[in-house]
């Protein structure tokens, strides 16, 4: 028995056997042509590249969906490509230009100061790994699995997690990657235990096929483990599985706090898949839907027509329950390939959210119109507006609902305004002036992930700032308070949909202060109840 130690990248415990995938011995027989051939099979092979994505996209959604897209918007960046094209010029083939540039601007990427982008080099070294392999004329799949096994891999990348039988994948250990690349939080999303960090070693050919076991929880890796560790193994996944169940029958149990007032438990989603799940284990009601998932799709568009379906799908799959739908909550922080924006300096702080009705107002009136008629349609939803910080950004959005609204009422498209209007606070002045807010809404939803970093000047997705993000810092308590405070005078609900929802010391401080609705992604909700349950059952 060998044992190694690596991160732990997703809980869980599982045994099968090894199955090896080391992407790292490439550029055998490569010959190189002239710059002008070498260049044309390099534009052939992004074209193929981004064709094999899409396919991909065809079969995903939600987090998974949106990383695919941005691999296409990468392999068409001006920048990455004159990076290529200037090796290519220089004599040097295709295939190594690719794996030169790929090194280089990853290596850029990760020292500038948008964390965002910086955080995304493992899903640009999927890109061109992809766009390598077919200059090399490589098999890419590579993940054909015929039973149970366990990926050992240099680095599991988010199209690998495209292509692979999850039935068969019992779990992900990889020498590369860490805890917060897309693919572990795909993982994490799907319950697939994943170790990450572990030692080359385990990548020997000779592994293939041999027993492995795994504890996603500790991080510990067991290469041909002992009898007794076989034993330990199947005792503590027995238990495990226990818990699940224990945790399914939760499905139908209510949150009381210890003075008997119901706390909601509401689920975040993208799509009307996402929205059936999280009804079917559980959820009262879907706290947000994020509707900038129509920029990424390959089911639905931003067409008029389309976007009534994507909507009163998600009102159907939602089956009676509360459903709040999110207006488009997009920006310079999100790479989109349907929507051209003007890079920013700061883009967490420039035109993102509601803002962008001043720049397109197209876009916003197409979506207003869907959701009128989407609600007349299928029954009685709430929208909510993201980054309102000044009072006339409401007030112009509104006006421009009532203009859109009023034409469907004269020509008999709706016969009523059948949404519940609501708005996100999570810039501090939407919290300071919450109370002039409520006269206007119907609902706040907090989202605690901006609202955190931007009280605390700390970016969430900044590893370095991590110490001074925290969503139950008192500033941001107290602004939480306040805004309950301001949605109790004006009788209109209050909920937190940021992802410090899910964890539990969190949620108790919200809850002290007021909150009756937390929404959260699914894979949580259950685990969060239970432990709010045994909490205020104490009492």
């Amino acid at each position: 028995m060998v044992r190694y130690v690596g991160t732990p990248a997703s809980g869980g415990l599982t045994m099968a056997k090894i199955k090896i995938v080391n992407r790292r011995i490439a550029g055998f027989k490569r010959v190189v042509l002239t710059p002008h051939r070498e260049k044309a099979l390099f534009n052939a092979a992004v074209i193929l590249a981004k064709d094999e994505i899409k396919t991909l996209m065809e079969h995903t959604s939600g987090e998974h969906h949106d990383i695919l897209n941005f691999q296409i918007v990468m392999l068409d960046d001006e920048g990455l490509t004159d990076l290529i094209i200037i090796q290519i010029e220089e004599h040097v083939g295709a295939a190594r230009a690719v794996e030169l540039a790929m090194d280089e601007y990853c290596e850029r990427m990760k020292n500038i100061g948008d964390e965002y982008l910086s955080q995304r080099a493992s899903d640009i070294r999927d890109a061109l790994t992809r766009v390598i392999d077919i200059l090399d004329g490589r098999n890419r799949e590579r993940f054909v699995l015929t039973e149970p096994c366990i990926i050992v891999a240099d680095e599991i990348l988010p199209s690998d997690l495209a292509a692979i039988d999850r039935n068969f994948a019992m779990g992900f250990i990889t020498e590369g990657g860490s805890y917060h690349n897309h693919a572990n939080i795909i993982a994490r999303t799907t319950g697939t235990p994943s170790v990450c960090g572990v030692d080359s070693e385990i990548l020997n050919p000779l592994n293939d096929g041999k027993m492995v076991a795994m504890d996603g929880y500790t991080g510990e890796v067991f290469v041909s483990p002992s009898e007794e560790t076989v034993a330990i193994f199947r005792h503590k996944m027995n238990l495990e599985s226990r818990e699940s169940i224990k945790q399914q029958k939760l499905r139908e149990a209510v949150v009381r706090t210890s003075k008997g007032e119901e706390v909601a438990i509401y689920a975040n989603c993208n799509d009307p898949k996402d929205i059936a799940l999280a009804i079917n284990n559980g959820a009262q009601g879907i706290g947000l839907v994020r509707s900038e998932i129509l920029f990424m799709s390959t089911k639905y568009d931003l067409t008029l027509a389309s976007q009534i379906r994507f909507y009163t799908e998600c009102i159907r799959a939602a089956k009676g329950h509360e459903i709040t739908i999110r207006t488009f909550d997009i920006g310079a922080d999100k790479p989109l390939e349907r929507l051209e924006l003007e890079k920013e300096p700061n883009p967490a702080l420039g035109m993102r959210g509601v803002r962008l009705m001043y720049s397109r107002p197209e876009i916003f009136r197409i979506q207003i119109e869907a959701l009128l008629v989407s609600a007349d349609r299928c029954g009685k939803i709430n929208v909510m507006i993201p980054m309102i910080s000044i009072l006339s950004d409401l007030t112009d959005y509104f006006a421009m609902v009532e203009e859109v609204k009023e034409k469907l009422l004269k020509d008999g498209t709706i016969t009523s305004d059948n949404i519940s209007w609501g708005m996100m606070i999570e810039t501090p002045s939407a919290a300071l002036l919450s109370e002039e807010f409520a006269k206007y809404v119907n609902f706040f939803s907090i989202g605690t992930n901006d609202l955190t970093q931007y009280v605390l000047a700390a970016d969430r997705i900044n590893t370095n700032a991590a110490r001074y993000y925290n969503p139950v810092h008192p500033a941001v308590v107290k602004l939480i308070e306040m805004t309950v405070q301001s949605a109790e005078k004006y009788g209109i609900k209050v909920s937190v949909c940021g992802e410090s929802a899910a964890d539990f010391e969190s949620a108790k401080i919200y809850i002290d202060k007021g909150v009756r609705c937390l929404s959260m992604a699914q894979n949580a909700m259950l685990a969060i109840k239970e432990r709010l349950i045994d909490e205020f059952s104490e009492f």
